[in-house]
């Protein structure tokens, strides 16, 4: 008896894997590589800038009548570069339904933790005072996170060796010095995926993709806002199968973030009370820009839908 149920539990066995071998045959390659859940390791280069002027200018009235103008203000720049160390989790599925072929969606989401070089410039001046700057530079804690969504609809071409996939996308960008939530920015947008099988078992990849921040800090509270702030994002990879169902995957990504120059300003009118005048009231103004330059290299594998199928029944 008990081996009579040994057979049977290795023919079912056997025949679940003819299931998978026979999905995956009818599978082209470069829709396999989108069935993946995949784990990687990553370094990550960022070089960042950002710069900060703010000023006051006006006026002020003595008893007398007589008048002085006076202007004060300061800038700052700072700048981090450097490598970090994390990891990044994939998952991908393309599938058919509603009669549409090839449906495609996504989710990733990474992490980096380590140190960067990080140096700042400070200088400030006065009307009635000697100008006054510092400077200082060292290492910096650098943690970020990134947390991404797709959905898009691929597109089989050159006898199935080409897969282009238009996409939306979502997500969100968090970063920080002593934890990962210090600043963070919700995006929103779309980009284009190409896999190329070069063979059965080697797949090219590529993508694009913009978005737009949906919200920046700027770190004024004085009527200060700021114009689009976008995200360009590219990348390169390639998706090598070593096995039935294990696939090892390599690449590397780029993205740089601008937001453009802020501007505001505040102005009032001259003011008095009786016969003294208080001359004009401070005239402010502020601008605030950044970019960033970040590129991610990462290496690991991934598992194919088809296994998950197997292991699952």
């Amino acid at each position: 008896m008990r081996s009579i149920r040994s057979q049977v539990f290795l023919a079912v066995l056997g025949l679940s894997g003819l299931t998978g071998s026979s999905a995956f045959a009818a599978t082209a390659p470069v829709v396999a590589v989108n069935r993946e859940i995949g784990l990687s390791i990553t370094g990550s280069f960022q070089d960042a800038l950002s710069s900060d002027t703010t000023s006051y200018s006006g006026t002020t009235s003595t008893s007398t009548g007589r008048t002085h103008s006076y202007e004060s203000g300061w800038n700052s720049n700072s700048r981090r570069i450097g490598w970090t160390p994390g990891f990044r989790a994939d998952s991908s599925v393309m599938f058919d339904a509603f009669g549409i072929s090839n449906l495609y969606a996504s989710a990733q989401f990474g992490l980096q933790d380590g140190q960067r070089n990080y140096k700042y410039h400070f200088a400030s001046h006065a009307t009635a005072s000697s100008p006054y700057t510092f400077r200082f530079g060292g290492k910096d804690d650098a943690k970020a996170t990134s947390t991404r969504g797709e959905i898009g609809k691929g597109f089989l071409m050159l006898s199935q060796s080409l897969l282009l996939t238009p996409f939306a996308q979502g997500g969100y960008l968090s970063s920080g010095f002593d934890n990962f939530g210090d600043f963070g920015n919700f995006f929103v947008g779309a980009g284009l995926k190409a896999d190329y099988a070069l063979t059965s078992r080697l797949v090219l990849r590529g993508r694009f993709g913009w978005s737009a921040v949906l919200s920046s800090h700027t770190g004024y509270d004085y009527g200060l806002s700021s114009s689009a702030h976008s995200l360009w994002q590219g990348g390169v990879g390639v998706d090598y199968r070593m096995t039935q169902h294990l696939h090892l995957t390599a690449g590397g990504d780029y993205s740089y973030t601008h937001r453009a120059e802020a501007d505001a300003s505040n102005t009032n009118a001259s003011n008095s009370i009786g016969i003294y005048s208080l001359g004009s009231l401070p005239h402010f103004q502020s601008q605030s820009s950044s970019l960033s330059n970040d590129v991610t290299l990462h290496a690991g594998g991934g598992i194919e839908e088809p296994l998950i199928d197997v292991l699952g029944r």
